[in-house]
């Protein structure tokens, strides 16, 4: 199994084939748990004892999760060494380059997922995030509708549209007031969502920093404490 990064909606994916060695195994269950960091061990271990796309695409997925960007890409980059043509391991490393800022690059990765898995909804659009963010608001657009024509899941579809929805108002809003902390604390769910959990926790913090009702400051705190036990 892979652990899949995903902008719109977290998944999995199963990896056919042999059995998986323990490390991997071990890997996999810690990071269901949110045990992040010893997920990554696990991998490590598993990259070191027998090195296999399974084993660096997970490490990238964790790696990332915990804050390391370009320590995902660099294992996505040795996965697709492996198994050039994995829709999945493309999509995961375009996803890691939009955290990246890295647009285009992201672009690049979802067109190739595309085209090794014609009709992969997700790839479609998330391409459209990353030429939204590349200043291409038509082209966002139209990858966004392609994208909802392609989703076969009724939930898949509506988180896309609630998703485009977000980035459109995204796209002509300014940025949030630094004093704003209801503002930070929505920048936050949206990055989490997106899945810069280092942002989101940055944003969250900030704003429970500025929090001054108590019930608001208390919900805060709870989603803070959740965040960082995942890690």
């Amino acid at each position: 199994m892979i652990v899949r990064l995903v902008l719109v909606v977290l998944a999995v994916a199963l990896l056919g084939g042999c059995a998986k060695p323990p490390a991997l195994e071990r890997g996999l269950m810690l990071y269901e748990q949110g045990r992040y960091r010893r997920a990554l061990a696990a991998f490590d271990q598993a990259v070191r004892e027998q090195p296999s796309s399974a084993a660096y695409t997970n490490r990238g997925t964790t790696r990332i999760r915990l804050g390391d960007t370009a320590g995902g890409i660099a294992d996505f980059t040795s996965a697709l060494q492996l198994t050039p043509n994995d829709a999945e391991i493309l999509f995961n490393r375009g996803n890691a380059r939009l955290v990246a800022g890295d647009p285009k690059g992201a672009a690049a990765d979802f067109t190739s997922a595309a085209q090794v898995r014609p009709g992969f909804a997700l790839a479609v659009f998330n391409r459209g995030i990353a030429r939204l963010r590349s200043g291409d608001a038509l082209g966002a657009r139209a990858d966004w509708s392609e994208a909802m024509k392609l989703a076969k899941e009724p939930e898949v579809r509506a988180a896309m549209e609630r998703r485009a929805d977000a980035l459109r108002r995204e796209a002509g809003a300014p940025p949030p007031d630094a004093s704003d902390g209801r503002a930070l604390a929505r920048r936050a769910l949206d990055r989490e969502l997106a899945g810069d959990h280092a942002g989101a926790l940055a944003d969250l913090k900030s704003a429970l920093a500025l929090e001054r009702d108590p019930d608001r400051r208390a919900g805060l705190e709870d989603l803070l404490r959740m965040w960082e036990e995942g890690q």
